[in-house]
Order: C-alpha cells, then sequence, then structure tokens
C-alpha cells in the first residue's frame, strides 16, 4: 500500500510505502516532517529514499530524522553532493539556475550525508523495491519499481502528461526523454505511476506522448 501526502509550498509528493510488519519506507520528504510522522503511524521507517537531491523533495529531512534517528537515508552518488557538506552550494545553484533563490532562501536548512549510494539495479535498503537510474532531471535522478504492486515512484522524471524540467546545471532533455523511453515505458502498461508532483498516472497513458 502507498499512501502519497502532497507537502510544502509546491505541493510535493511524499509516498510512505507499507511494506508489512510494522515497518515503512519514505519517498522524498519534502516538507512537513510531523505531517509524515503521523501518516507513519507508528511503523518503523527502514529507509528514506530520495528520487533525487533538489531541496523541494529534501527539505523535511533533517527535521525527519531529528525524531527518526539514524534511518539510512539512500541516493543516487551523482545526486548526494545535494546532501552533506556540499548541500548548501549545490541547492543554491540548481534553484538559482531555475530563477527560484526565494524559495531556497526560505526554506533551506542543512542536510546529513547521504547513507548509502544506490545505483541502477539496486535494492532499497530493507526492501525488494528496485532501483531505476533515469538521468535527465538531474544526474542522479531515479525511479523506484515496485513490481509486486505495479507501481512506479517516478521522482520528477514522469508526470502525469509531461516530463520533469531540464533547465538547471546538472539536467539534460535528452537524458530524460531516453530515461522515459528505455527504463520507463518498457514497463507493464498497467504500471501505476507515482511522480513527484501531481496526480497519478499509468505507462500506458503516457506512451502516446514520448512513442
Amino acid at each position: 500500500m502507498i499512501t502519497t501526502l502532497s507537502v510544502g509550498p509546491i505541493g510535493v509528493n511524499v509516498h510512505i510505502v507499507d511494506l508489512g510488519g510494522g515497518r515503512a519506507l519514505v519517498v522524498d520528504p519534502g516538507a512537513e516532517p510531523e505531517r509524515i510522522l503521523s501518516a507513519l503511524d507508528g511503523r518503523t521507517v527502514v529507509c528514506i529514499a530520495l528520487t533525487h537531491g533538489h531541496l523541494d523533495h529534501t527539505g523535511g529531512l533533517p527535521g525527519l530524522r531529528a525524531v527518526l534517528g539514524p534511518v539510512p537515508v539512500a541516493i543516487h552518488s551523482a545526486d548526494s553532493r545535494y546532501l552533506g557538506a556540499l548541500g548548501r552550494e549545490t541547492n543554491l545553484r540548481a534553484f538559482t539556475d531555475i530563477g527560484a533563490r526565494s524559495f531556497f532562501d526560505r526554506y533551506w536548512s542543512a542536510m546529513p550525508e547521504a547513507d548509502v549510494l544506490i545505483a541502477d539495479g539496486d535494492t532499497l535498503p530493507g526492501t525488494r523495491i528496485r532501483v531505476l537510474h533515469t538521468p535527465g532531471h538531474t544526474a542522479g535522478s531515479c525511479c523506484f519499481y515496485i513490481e509486486e504492486d505495479s507501481a512506479l515512484l517516478a521522482g520528477d522524471t514522469l508526470f502525469r502528461g509531461g516530463l520533469g524540467r531540464t533547465d538547471n546545471f546538472d539536467s539534460s532533455e535528452e537524458a530524460i526523454l531516453d530515461s522515459i523511453r528505455r527504463r520507463i515505458l518498457v514497463l507493464p502498461p498497467d504500471t501505476k505511476v507515482y511522480p513527484g508532483h501531481g496526480e497519478p498516472t499509468t505507462v500506458a497513458a503516457e506512451r502516446p506522448y514520448f512513442l
């Protein structure tokens, strides 16, 4: 079961994946850590996984970790610079590139370092959820595929009727289109896609836009 919360000023989707046995995975805690904690309803978080490193998807991470303790934080190695010692510099550059410096100034807080650097084909710690490296929105953008539930947590790679923006320093329109076509649209047509913003969709619904 996947629970989705829309949080923060630009409506980032936080996904909580119930793993059974009182365990859960949190994906992209963008803001409002108190709401995320409430939605967990006492379940043990085995991992906090990030589809990419942008501040709007990680802003609730410090508050969440302050309560949960040393829960492992997983992100692709190419986006690890958005966290830890390089986090401020990297996010500032990204949000300045897209004309959103004011968002950065208002919501930035120091980020923990990544604990787990994930790569294509890995499974997220404590789960059977597979990592698909889908660069384009950022160099380290990933989607998380839950095969038994026919579900894909797509971050800012694919939206309902659209794709993630590619106008900052580590993004690429060519790469994101390739990622969508080669990594996402090859999944079963009934795969439900949970994007980083907005409403869910399916692989079948998005295929006409890209093929």
